[in-house]
């Protein structure tokens, strides 16, 4: 008797069907076929003990089982429970008037089997019910564990089973196992808007930082509230001690949450990492990455024998935080230029090629000189004039000019240090924030991007409109500090953004002013 089971595997982030097929006829052997891994070679032990649990078996006869398409080679222990459905199937221990053949046309069934026939979690359940729900299946059987990323997922039935009876009753009668089906427990936002922009009301809003905590440092926290507003990349230079590393982290307490869409987006890249935590649904607080200097190009940009995705993609929609920025190597840095600019990175391998999104702001750190003292203590400094431009020089004038927003830090005033005096917290920023990216939803609403820092070239005169008087104060400032045409561009980016939060709609002069004080390291001007 032959059988057929559908379910899916993950290229990238993204889903494709593959479906099992099992013939049970007479003689005694076991195929399988298909292009299966290690993991699912080894598959026949882990099926026939979890059956035995249950009353059923792998029967003594012909057994030949593909994996479709045969040509794509399949990866992963996630095959379990559908080749083992085929087999109980197709060797009729199950009745058709139980389960019939159209009814597992209408599934997707996923999941690992313990011994004891209990379901053990996948990876990529997300990608895989949103392929489900594009390709009109009915619904999809995934371990409990893995059932809960789908929480969010419209349009498709998801239920959780916690071990192979369990499929065998959904799918035996689906309309009674209401128990067993995924709920939408959290407030959902459709489309790129976002939550009311009082983070107290959102359970999910728990940061250990808060730039409340910040001492100090006014400028610092202007140009990272512009960074939050329009999504640009940061460059903090300051002595070690002067509070870059804390700005950096209490960062992420100024942004606005994700919106539904970018929250799926940046979950199935979870989800294929396996570092989805299922237990707390689909969250929209932003990722935070903060990788060591010593980490490698196939970590940062992903790779591997599987082809995962690296730091950058994981801090997807989020801050990817890089510390000690020069002691990077060379090779890693310029690894994050073209992500910078696409937003997205393609990692190949010799039979792959798998496109990863990597839209993240950078947030990058370090000290002004090998010893670190140059800019406050100059006199204590005992770096030679040498050894500091090569140590500015490990950054690229490229990649640098991938940065919009570069800060000088000084050392914190005592004064503000040992005072008692708060600093603004980040509950009341972020409703500026908010309220400037409002403006570009709007303005953008018919774009595909959304925020300032990624008006590609070709729009900003569009939506980048300066006045007579500014484009002559700007041609000026452009000559005196042989600002690149990409910076030209970042520097109108910054501005529209410092206009948002002004709640105007043209850029003024004043804003253009602002946005230059935020380019202090670009080539030739007068620092060290």
């Amino acid at each position: 008797m032959l059988s057929r089971v559908f379910c899916a595997s993950c290229r990238g982030i993204e889903a494709f069907g593959v479906t099992v097929e099992v013939d049970v006829s007479d003689g005694i052997c076991f195929f399988l076929v298909g292009l299966p891994d290690s993991a699912i070679k080894e598959s026949q032990q882990r099926i026939s003990s979890a059956l035995n649990k249950y009353g059923y078996r792998i029967p003594g006869k012909r057994i030949v089982i593909n994996m479709a398409p045969a040509n794509i080679r399949k990866e992963g222990s996630a095959f379990d429970v559908p080749i083992a459905l085929g087999i109980v199937f197709a060797a009729g221990q199950i009745s058709c008037n139980e389960i019939s053949q159209d009814r597992l046309d209408e599934f997707i069934v996923m999941g690992e089997l313990a011994l004891d026939g209990s379901l053990r979690p996948i990876q990529g359940a997300l990608p895989i019910v949103l392929y489900a729900r594009d390709k009109g299946f009915k619904g999809c059987i995934l371990p409990a564990a893995s059932a809960m990323e789908a929480i969010e997922v419209d349009g498709i039935t998801v239920f959780a089973a916690n071990n192979f009876n369990d499929v065998i009753n959904i799918l035996a009668a689906p309309e009674e196992a209401t128990d067993k089906v995924v709920s939408c427990t959290n407030p959902s936002s459709d489309g790129f808007g976002f939550y009311s922009s009082d983070n107290s009301k959102d359970p999910d809003w728990h940061y250990e930082y808060d730039f409340a905590d910040v001492k100090g440092q006014v400028t610092a926290k202007r140009g990272l509230e512009i960074a939050a507003a329009g999504g640009h990349n940061v460059l903090m230079v300051g002595s070690p001690g002067c509070g870059k590393t804390l700005l950096a982290r209490a960062f992420r307490s100024i942004l606005p949450p994700m919106s539904k869409n970018e929250a799926l987006e940046t979950g199935k890249i979870y989800s294929i990492a396996g570092m989805f935590d299922a237990s707390k649904g689909l969250t929209r607080i932003r990722p935070f990455r903060s990788p060591h200097h010593t980490c490698t190009v196939a970590s940062l940009a992903g790779g591997g024998i599987l082809g995962m995705p690296g730091e950058i993609s994981l801090a997807h929609n989020g801050v990817l935080f890089a510390d000690e920025f020069p002691e990077f190597s060379r090779n890693v840095l310029e690894v994050l230029r073209q992500p910078l600019e696409d937003g997205f990175v393609t990692v190949c391998r010799v039979r792959n090629k798998y496109t990863y999104p990597a839209s993240f702001m950078l947030v990058a750190a370090m000290n002004p000189c090998p010893c670190g003292r140059f800019y406050d203590q100059p006199e204590k400094c005992v770096c030679s004039s040498t050894s500091i431009e090569k140590y500015m020089k490990r950054i690229s004038g490229p990649l640098m000019d991938r940065i919009d927003i570069q800060l000088l830090l000084k050392r914190v005033d005592d004064n503000d240090l040992v005072g008692d005096k708060l600093s603004e917290s980040s509950a009341s920023i972020v409703k500026r924030v908010f309220k400037a990216r409002e403006m570009q939803l709007h303005r953008y609403r018919n774009e595909t991007f959304y925020t300032n820092s990624r008006v590609p070239a070709s729009k900003l005169q569009e939506f980048c409109k300066i006045g007579l008087k500014e484009k002559k104060y700007i041609l000026k400032m452009l000559t005196h500090l042989n600002i690149s045409a990409r910076g030209f561009g970042r520097i109108l980016k910054i501005s529209r953004t410092i206009a948002d939060l002004d709640g105007k709609e043209f850029i003024s002069l004043e804003h253009i002013s602002e946005s230059l004080q935020f380019r202090a390291l670009d080539r030739n001007t007068e620092i060290y």
